[in-house]
């Protein structure tokens, strides 16, 4: 299909419908643009990238940043020029960020001032054009300024006739729970329909708002629910740093409709004492998603009388892949479901299969695989890890999960993280979710590890609540009230801190890697 300048030209559509609503707000330069606003300042910056830096169609351009303003101009300028987007999470390491960077071969890398010293270290082991610090650098460079990039005189409309629905606009990259992330290629047909997947489940408005509360860097940043409220002509709010103080905040003074985060985020709001104070009748439902959320974290919102559900999505797969409809359940369906990410979104097609393909049962377990216009087309330069995961047009999760007798899901555990105890199936999060009950607990993650006798049995790996006391004795004769005893984990240590990725993602690999032994 020719692109007579639809394809990527969306800071346009919505800016001719609506250029004076507000659309971003920048909280920490207090600064509100409009749907104009981030059409001029896109062609601005994409004029300049194809004139002054000779960026054209698939090439690279790469960000080293927190949230901000100018990841917006990037998005929208990548869009009209057909070039990839790349943000980089920028807690990665040297030697990760370096790899990756190799791989992807970016052109130019925009960079915030305080990753700088990254940076420096970056150019003694990369080949990049042209690197450019954001706004209020306060230290001489020979980096260009983003200043100069933004005040540039050509703001004539541009879009790119070459492009095509399936070329790739962004790289993002997969959480890295178990390795090295790998660079998901998320096409224009891809992006679109998360968004009209997004819009349409969970009926999205120029009326609605959301303050961003994930990193920009993350599928869930850009596709929960930034895009999809830009699209729908809404509001976002941005920042660069997540502070909870500053996030009930928010919602009390600027009213958001929407809330999505992790369980991590809601277990720092929860734990303020300004969550009893904050006002949160604007919002029509929060959402968790990236980890599992205990139901004690869900109890104190469902006590304010809000509507707290869960959600599932991946990289590959979306992310707009499962959502409780939240609008169209009550309180008490709501809480019966509690554990439940939901039912597929608008244009997703889910299966629950076994390891030969075929649909399983209802109540059964199997791995979740998914299709639609949403999934990705494949990892950068990884023709292997692609074969693995994308099969006949279905992406293989690797999750092992059920599905009710009324359509919800329900996640059970990882394919790889399943341990197999004297031959049973155990899977942790089972337990896990038993053990955030316990008062005494803040985070858990269950294991398994190898025993001469069953072959493997679980380890629970355990931070325990400030002033707060229980025994390995006292945590196995409860669960043995509820679990059958091979499930009951054999081995309990106690730590200080749980392993996490950037968005709270409890990192497994890392705990089987310091705590994986037979041993209390």
């Amino acid at each position: 299909m020719k692109n007579c300048g639809w394809i990527g030209n969306y800071s346009y559509f919505r800016a001719r419908i609506s250029p004076n609503k507000e659309a971003v707000y920048d909280l920490d330069n207090d600064i509100h643009y409009t749907y104009y606003d981030l059409e001029n300042r896109s062609n601005i910056v994409a004029n300049y990238l194809a004139e002054k830096l000779n960026v054209t169609k698939g090439d690279r351009v790469a960000f080293i940043t927190r949230n901000c303003v100018e990841l917006i101009d990037a998005y929208y300028a990548t869009s009209k020029l057909g070039a990839i987007l790349v943000p980089y999470n920028a807690r990665l390491s040297i030697n990760e960020l370096e790899q990756l960077i190799k791989n992807e071969s970016p052109k130019i890398l925009f960079y915030e001032e305080i990753f700088k010293d990254t940076v420096n270290e970056l150019k003694k082991r990369v080949e990049i054009s042209k690197y450019i610090v954001l706004l209020n650098a306060k230290e001489k460079t020979d980096d260009l300024h983003y200043e100069e990039i933004i005040n540039y005189e050509n703001d004539k409309m541009r879009f790119c006739s070459e492009l095509d629905f399936e070329d790739a606009h962004l790289i993002i990259h997969t959480g890295g729970t178990t390795g090295l992330p790998k660079g998901a290629m998320i096409s224009h047909r891809a992006m679109l329909f998360n968004s009209i997947n997004e819009v349409i489940t969970w009926n999205i408005s120029h009326n609605d708002s959301a303050h961003i509360l994930l990193p920009l860097f993350h599928t869930g940043g850009w596709n929960l629910l930034t895009l999809p409220l830009l699209h729908a002509g809404g509001r976002i709010i941005i920042n660069k740093q997540f502070d909870p103080k500053l996030a009930l905040k928010i919602i009390n003074d600027e009213k958001p409709t929407f809330v999505f985060g992790a369980a991590t985020i809601f277990r720092m709001m929860i734990n303020l004492p300004e969550f009893e104070t904050t006002d949160f009748s604007s919002v029509k439902w929060i959402m968790a998603g990236a980890a599992p959320t205990p139901i004690n974290i869900m109890q104190k919102f469902w006590n304010k009388g809000i509507r707290f559900v869960l959600g599932y999505g991946m990289t590959e797969a979306g992310p707009n892949n499962l959502t409780a409809p939240a609008e169209f359940m009550d309180f008490e369906q709501i809480k019966e479901k509690y554990a439940s990410v939901g039912k597929p979104m608008y244009f997703t097609q889910a299966k629950i299969v076994d390891n030969e393909g075929n649909e399983v049962g209802i109540d059964e377990p199997g791995e979740l695989i998914w299709s639609g216009p949403q999934i990705f087309s494949g990892y950068w330069n990884n023709e292997e890890e692609t074969k693995k995961t994308l099969i006949d047009g279905w992406v293989y999760t690797g999750d092992m999960a059920i599905k009710d007798k009324d359509g919800f899901f329900y996640i059970v555990g990882r394919k790889k993280n399943m341990f197999i105890s004297g031959g049973e199936n155990v899977f942790p999060p089972e337990i896990e979710k038993i053990l955030y009950d316990f008062p005494e607990i803040h985070e858990v993650c269950v294991i398994g590890v190898p025993d001469e006798k069953w072959g493997e049995v679980g380890k629970a790996v355990i931070t325990l609540k400030p002033n707060k006391k229980i025994t390995k004795k006292e945590i196995i004769d409860r669960l043995s009230m509820k679990l059958a005893h091979y499930k009951v984990p054999k081995y309990v240590q106690f730590i200080n801190e749980i392993p996490k990725n950037n968005v709270g993602k409890i990192v497994r690999a890392k705990i089987l890697e310091y705590y994986g032994k037979a041993e209390d």
